[in-house]
């Protein structure tokens, strides 16, 4: 049996899902408040000018357009569409595979 990762590049190679990150355009403090310290909040202001803050969006293709699948914002990692670095990449990649078997499971039925 295939993995999620597996699976998910196999369509990915065929053009059916796919996994960007952009910029996040949020502050990280905004959403999760201020920091204990200035050191704290200095060490964090360090990582996000090193890797990056980032949000990260799942895709699939269906009906000849690009559809939403899942994301998730505030992804600090120097690599942050890496599911070794970012544990959440691997559930973003599972609901394209869902979606686009949802989709293709409803398309059959009609």
């Amino acid at each position: 049996m295939k993995t999620t990762i597996e699976t998910f590049r196999a369509l990915e190679s065929d053009g059916l899902v796919a996994i960007r990150a952009f910029p996040e355009t949020e502050s990280y403090f905004d959403v999760f408040g201020e920091s204990d310290s200035d050191q704290e909040r200095q060490e964090i202001i360090d990582l996000i000018n090193r890797v990056g803050c980032w949000f990260v969006q799942s895709y699939y293709f269906a009906d000849g357009d690009w559809h939403h699948a899942d994301c998730i914002g505030m992804c600090v990692y120097s690599n942050p569409l890496d599911p070794a670095e970012n544990c959440y990449v691997e559930d973003l990649m599972r609901a394209a595979i869902d979606a686009l078997e949802m989709q293709s499971t409803e398309g059959a039925m009609i």
